[in-house]
């Protein structure tokens, strides 16, 4: 995933600064990680069962496939972590950011750990 071409108003390249590129690879990083964590809950979903955890897993499927491809394409899509939080009212996420959501929430039930943060 490489960083999109910057440019000016007259169409000359603006070189990317170091700071861009750590934030990209950071950034790149961290959508892997949570893009393993969507297709983690499928799998275990898959594997306790049922027609409705099926058609969950395959909706975080679908989603994780989404964020893969969207990022190998330009590298311009994440799903904010500061979205992730009940203060922001009327907010409504992406599919992906509906996938991450579901998948955690659904590795924190089985795991026990069923808060209310």
């Amino acid at each position: 995933m490489a960083l999109l071409k910057q440019t000016d108003w007259n169409d000359h390249e603006i070189p990317h600064t170091a700071a861009d590129v750590t934030r990209h690879e950071q950034r790149v990083a961290r959508d892997r990680v949570e893009v393993g964590e969507i297709r983690a809950a499928a799998r275990v979903m898959r594997a306790e069962g049922g027609a409705f955890l099926e058609e969950v897993a395959a909706f975080l499927d679908r989603e994780a496939l989404q964020l893969d491809r969207a990022n190998e394409a330009d590298g311009s899509v994440e799903l904010d972590p500061r979205n992730d939080t009940r203060e922001q009212s009327g907010y409504a996420p992406t599919g992906a950011r509906r996938a991450l959501l579901i998948a955690r929430a659904f590795t924190r039930t089985r795991s026990g750990d069923v808060g209310h943060g």
